[in-house]
C-alpha cells in the first residue's frame, strides 16, 4: 500500500519515505524492551519527529527540483562537469603509464621517440612534452618517499658456510651487461641477451660465488633471468628495494652484501658519475654497456682475467688491488691482453739472456 503525496510533492519519494518510517517503527518495536543509557533518548528524537523532518526534506527537494534553471546555472553545469571527467580522464592515462611503467623505463622510451623518427606517431609533439613532465613530478615524489627507504636488512645474503670463507663473490649487474632492453611503440619492450651471456655465467659459477644486483623490480628481472639462468647457477637475486636511493639514483651498496669486502668483485656498465649505481666503486670494473652491437665478445673476453683473480699462483687477497690497476682502462679486457702480451715477451727476453748466459760460461 502506498501513501499519498502532499500536493507539490514527488510521490515516489513520499512512498520510500513511508517504507522508511515503517521499517524505522518496527526497529523501534523490537529494541523497546532493550533499556537505553542514559541521555540517548534526548540523543535518538522522537519517532514523529523524524517523520516530520523527513517529509519536510522531500518537499525542499520537490521545490529544488521545479525550481528553472538558468544559462549561468548550465554553463556552470557544464564546466564542472568537464572538469571532472576531464581530470578522470587525464588521471587515467597518467595512472596506466605510473603502473606500467616504472621512471627509468618512461625515460627510456621518450627519448626513443623523441630521437628516433621511426618511432614518431600523430601526437607525438604533445605526448614527449607530457611524459617528461610526468617523469619529472614522479622521480620527485619517488624521491621524497625514496628517503626513508633502506634495504629489508643490513645482511643482504646469508653467511657463507665457514669451509667457503675463502670464496669470492663476483657481482654483476643486469642492463647493458647481461641483456639489453629495447623498446619500439611498434612491438614494445623487447630484451635481447648479450652475446656470450650463458657461458660467461656457466664458466664464471666454477669459480666464483655469483650475485645478481639489479635496480629493477623483480617482476622484470624474474622472467628474464629463469630464461637466462634456468640452472639458478646465480645464486642470489637482489633487486630495487635491496639498493640505497641516493640523489635520485637507485645504488648497489655492496657493503651490505655480508661478505669481506676484498673478496667482492662488481662488474657494471656505467661509470660516468650521472649514471653511477654504486656506493664502492673501488669494488667495480666497468665494462663498455651492449647497444645491440652484433660482434660483441666483452663478457667473453673477461673470463682470462676473472680466471687469473681466482687461480693465480699468487693469491689475490685482495681485489681492490685489481680494480685499481683497471680502472682508468676504456677496454678491460684489450689492456689485460696487452698486459698479458707484454709479459710474455718479458718473459721470453728473460728466458733467452739466462740461455746466453750459461752458454758463455759452456765455452
Amino acid at each position: 500500500m502506498h501513501a499519498e503525496g502532499k500536493p507539490g510533492s514527488t510521490p515516489g519519494v513520499t512512498s520510500r519515505l513511508a517504507a522508511l518510517s515503517e521499517e524505522s517503527g518496527a526497529g523501534s518495536k523490537f529494541f523497546d524492551k532493550v533499556p537505553l543509557p542514559e541521555g540517548a533518548a534526548a540523543v535518538a528524537g522522537s519517532g514523529a519527529a523524524r517523520q516530520a523532518g523527513a517529509a519536510a526534506g522531500a518537499e525542499a527537494a520537490s521545490a529544488s527540483a521545479a525550481a528553472p534553471s538558468t544559462p549561468l546555472s548550465r554553463a556552470i553545469s557544464v564546466i564542472g562537469n568537464g572538469l571532472f571527467f576531464g581530470g578522470v580522464a587525464t588521471a587515467s592515462y597518467f595512472g596506466y603509464y605510473y603502473y606500467r611503467y616504472d621512471a627509468d623505463e618512461l625515460e627510456r622510451m621518450v627519448e626513443e621517440t623523441r630521437t628516433k623518427p621511426e618511432n614518431a606517431f600523430p601526437g607525438s609533439g604533445l605526448w614527449v612534452p607530457a611524459m617528461e613532465w610526468f617523469v619529472e613530478q614522479r622521480r620527485s615524489v619517488e624521491g621524497e618517499m625514496k628517503k626513508y627507504a633502506d634495504p629489508p636488512s643490513e645482511k643482504l645474503l646469508p653467511d657463507l658456510p665457514p669451509q667457503a670463507r675463502h670464496v669470492k663473490t663476483l657481482v654483476l649487474d643486469l642492463d647493458d651487461l647481461l641483456v639489453h632492453s629495447h623498446w619500439t611503440r611498434e612491438r614494445g619492450w623487447r630484451t635481447f641477451k648479450r652475446p656470450g651471456a650463458e657461458a660467461f655465467i656457466a664458466d664464471m659459477a666454477q669459480h666464483y660465488e655469483l650475485v645478481l644486483y639489479t635496480d629493477s623490480v623483480f617482476s622484470y628481472v624474474d622472467p628474464i633471468m629463469d630464461r637466462l639462468d634456468p640452472q639458478r647457477l646465480i645464486q642470489y637475486r637482489l633487486y630495487r628495494d635491496s639498493t640505497q636511493y641516493v640523489h635520485g639514483q637507485h645504488m648497489r651498496d655492496l657493503a651490505k652484501l655480508n661478505r669481506d669486502p676484498r673478496q667482492v668483485l662488481y662488474l657494471s656498465t656505467r661509470k660516468d658519475g650521472a649514471r653511477a649505481n654504486t656506493l664502492q666503486p673501488e669494488n667495480t670494473l666497468f665494462l663498455r654497456p651492449w647497444k645491440l652491437e652484433s660482434g660483441d665478445t666483452t663478457l667473453l673476453d673477461m673470463l682470462p682475467l676473472l680466471e687469473q683473480i681466482v687461480r693465480s699462483s699468487i693469491p689475490v687477497t685482495d681485489v681492490r688491488d685489481v680494480v685499481k690497476t683497471y680502472q682508468d682502462e676504456p677496454d678491460i679486457p684489450a689492456a689485460y691482453r696487452e698486459r698479458v702480451r707484454l709479459a710474455e715477451e718479458q718473459r721470453a727476453q728473460r728466458t733467452k739472456a739466462g740461455r746466453g748466459f750459461f752458454g758463455g760460461l759452456a765455452k
